[in-house]
């Protein structure tokens, strides 16, 4: 049985206050764990310090912890930019002073299709945003987009993902979905029933392959466990503890992104395209250079 007692326990009601050693210890983990793999998020510290035993699986460390870190980043104890969060952005148009400026930005974030001559089409789908941002970090060097579903995917945003894979189907591609995702009975479920949406609703068969979490991992990675939530109506039957996805050390989970792609794709074709692209981003940065001596 998969289930470890220790890392999950119920909170006392009353419990004593951290001694001043237990904060320093706890402070040296946190800047320790997070001087390694830095930016990652509040939740994946949380549960690194989870499974170090230096704090308990529950809502209330959870919520003690945030309120240490707001305070030891106003110490200047921990950095700001070591934690990430995908979840806050600016929307609005991004502005030039003048046109040098402008094909300057293009130069500098021109991206070419490196897939036009693969014979797949990949994207990566994950169940949290806490883990977006350190997939995108692996998918985006190889221009593989990430979607979050934040739980079971809506039948909108499906509808959206059936239009491109269909295109992509039509084109002779395969279509391959790498999904991270917890290891319970809601979080095995969403992949599947995405898949089945897809077929079912608007036609387009494609195989979600599992990356993460899976069975195997959670003995292999040591990944600390929970018990089955008793509200999860898809509880029946469930064996084992659960792993939530956010446990996964973000070099891990970068790998894992990098691994699944790499095996898939045609290196020769890739380094082509690749060369092809470094020409291009010289003429554009040329453009920009002469646009710029004649605007001044």
């Amino acid at each position: 049985m998969l289930h470890s007692p220790a890392l999950y326990r119920t909170s006392p009601l009353k419990r004593k206050r951290r001694t001043d050693a237990e904060l320093a210890t706890l402070l040296e983990a946190v800047q320790r764990i997070t001087q390694e793999d830095p930016p990652i998020t509040i939740r994946h510290l949380f549960y690194r310090l989870v499974g170090e035993h230096l704090i308990e699986k529950t809502e209330r460390d959870y919520t003690n912890l945030c309120a240490l870190l707001a305070r030891w980043r106003r110490q200047g104890k921990v950095p700001y930019d070591v934690f990430s969060d995908a979840t806050r952005y600016y929307r609005g148009p991004t502005l030039f002073d003048d046109m040098a400026e402008a094909l300057q930005n293009t130069a500098t974030c021109y991206r070419k299709n490196l897939w036009a001559s693969q014979q797949i089409y990949a994207e990566v789908w994950c169940e949290k945003d806490a883990i977006s941002s350190i997939l995108a970090e692996a998918a985006g060097k190889f221009g593989v987009q990430v979607f979050v579903l934040r739980g079971f995917a809506s039948l909108s945003s499906l509808h959206n993902a059936a239009q491109t894979f269909r295109r992509a189907q039509n084109a002779d591609k395969e279509v391959c979905v790498f999904y991270f995702g917890d290891h319970d009975p809601s979080g095995k479920a969403i992949d599947r029933a995405a898949e089945r949406t897809l077929a079912e609703d608007f036609g387009v068969i494609v195989e979600f392959q599992r990356v993460a979490v899976t069975e195997d991992q959670i003995v292999t990675l040591n990944l600390p466990t929970r018990p089955v939530k008793k509200t999860d109506t898809r509880a029946k039957g469930w064996v084992g503890g659960c792993v939530e996805i956010d446990t996964i050390h973000p070099a891990v989970l970068r790998q894992m992104v990098k691994g699944e792609i790499t095996a898939r794709i045609d290196p020769h074709q890739w380094n082509q395209e690749q060369e092809t692209e470094r020409q291009e981003l010289k003429t554009l940065q040329s453009l920009a250079v002469k646009i710029g001596k004649r605007a001044a």
